[in-house]
């Protein structure tokens, strides 16, 4: 097929090489992973660019790159924010919960901030934990995955005034 191209258009076309998937079940991406691994791209794209003024890339891939980058990227997008070790420790202190590995993903890329948030993410979510626990998973979300400019605060269980509301993100100035 790339023989095919290469006749089509006398200009190099560059198509990125991406890292073999051995088993596309256990392929899942974090949402931090794609950025890191989308602006890896575009970094070698550019160098390639600067070697050989004369190389072209797909258009629409580019295109492509551009976006996802600039959406995982933007303030509202979790994953412009997490970094490996914070991924990791989340991850840890997840597994004493028997999450499935889409809802540890999915707590990862949307990094949940209530329990209502945890109800949507987690299948049979309340059949299987307690409101403590979903607390608790919020709690442990918030302080390892925290978002600029909140602070997450933990609540006593056994508080009679403790709902779903207290335990959401409190705002304070972000330090410049």
């Amino acid at each position: 097929m790339a023989d095919g191209i290469d006749n089509l258009s006398p200009q190099k076309i560059i198509v990125p090489d991406f890292k073999m998937i051995i088993d596309k079940r256990n392929a899942m991406l974090s949402n931090y992973e794609v950025l890191v691994l989308l602006r890896e791209m575009d970094e070698k794209q550019r160098e390639q660019a600067k070697i050989d003024p004369n190389v072209k890339f797909a258009e629409s891939l580019k295109t492509i790159q551009f976006e996802v980058i600039q959406n995982l990227s933007s303030s509202q997008s979790p994953a412009s924010t997490q970094t490996p070790e914070q991924i990791e420790t989340t991850l840890d202190h997840l597994k004493k919960y028997n999450l499935t590995k889409s809802e540890k993903l999915q707590l990862i890329n949307l990094r949940p901030q209530s329990v209502a948030e945890l109800e949507l993410i987690i299948e049979d979510c309340v059949d299987r934990f307690e409101m403590d626990t979903l607390r608790e998973m919020v709690y442990i979300i918030g302080s390892n995955l925290p978002m600029p400019g909140k602070v997450v605060r933990r609540l006593e269980s056994g508080s009679e005034f403790l709902d779903d509301e207290s335990m959401t993100f409190i705002h304070y100035p972000m330090e410049q």
